[in-house]
């Protein structure tokens, strides 16, 4: 038994997001979640309590941290009376829409798991991970996959063809919340076509993928935010995008030498900027 486990936790991005409803406690979506190569470093050994250590030091390190409350809920579903030190290596930029504390909070509940040897399946983990917030479920598996309901219900799609993403994070992120009720008040809107886009990634269709790489929170954004987008595609991005509610936009590239040029074309102009392939896992050792 180990007592302590690194693992490599990977961002996501959103290849589309869809509204699809409201109920009295939350909205429902459709959206296809993409793990890239981005990743934090989570390392958690055994201890007495419950500790959280970050690189970022803007970040707290209580309960007001969600990798904090992952072990504290791991040890309520398990009934452990046992403790963690959690270190965190940032990488991933913080509040761009990109995952980044989800993604840390799964690994602390894989971590846990390995640690106590409590032998939890995939779905156990993923109950674990609900009560953590909406997307904390899909980083347990990674890769390409289709959430619905809350954004709990995932169905797992087929690896994305070869393709290389740009990410730009433009400015600063409102609360998910904020963004949810600004969307309440617009009136109607152009939905993504969410299965359109599964049915392009079945068929592994970079260009059919492409067509339909769309965000129905880019309707709260102004023209020169969502410019960005512009300069994406006019540097060569098959597509590009806004990632959750935002603020980072992507853009689809077909090589890795495509998004190098436009990297190195945008890089003076945009200052958080980078390139990132799709990822076919979860977490990594």
């Amino acid at each position: 038994m180990a007592d302590s486990v690194s693992l490599k936790a990977y961002a996501k991005i959103n290849l589309n997001l869809d509204i699809t409803g409201k109920t009295d406690d939350f909205h429902t979506v459709e959206m296809v979640l993409q793990a890239i190569d981005i990743y934090d470093t989570v390392t958690v050994s055994k201890d007495d309590e419950i500790t959280v250590k970050c690189s970022d030091e803007s970040l707290p390190s209580d309960e007001n941290n969600i990798a904090f409350c992952a072990a504290k809920e791991f040890f309520s579903y398990t009934e452990i009376n046992g403790g963690a030190e959690i270190k965190i290596k940032k990488r991933i930029p913080v509040a761009a829409g990109l995952g980044g504390g989800s993604s840390d909070a799964a690994a602390v509940v894989v971590a846990l798991n390995m640690i106590y040897e409590t032998h939890l399946e995939d779905d156990q983990l993923m109950t674990i991970c609900e009560n953590l917030g909406a997307d904390v479920p899909f980083f347990i598996n990674g890769a390409t996959q289709l959430a619905e309901g809350k954004g709990t219900i995932l169905t797992p799609l087929p690896d994305l063809p070869e393709c290389t993403f740009v990410i730009i994070k433009n400015g600063t992120k409102n609360s998910t919340g904020e963004m949810y009720a600004k969307f309440d008040s617009l009136g109607e809107v152009e939905h993504p076509k969410t299965n359109e886009l599964v049915e392009a990634i079945c068929e592994g269709d970079l260009y059919a993928v492409a067509e339909n790489c769309e965000n129905v929170f880019e309707n709260l954004y102004d023209s020169d935010f969502l410019s960005v987008k512009q300069k994406l595609i006019e540097n060569g991005a098959l597509a590009a995008s806004l990632s959750g509610s935002g603020p980072s936009i992507f853009g689809l590239f077909e090589t890795k030498d495509d998004a190098k040029s436009a990297k190195d074309a945008l890089e003076d102009e945009f200052e958080n900027i980078f390139i990132c392939e799709p990822i076919n896992s979860g977490f990594e050792e």
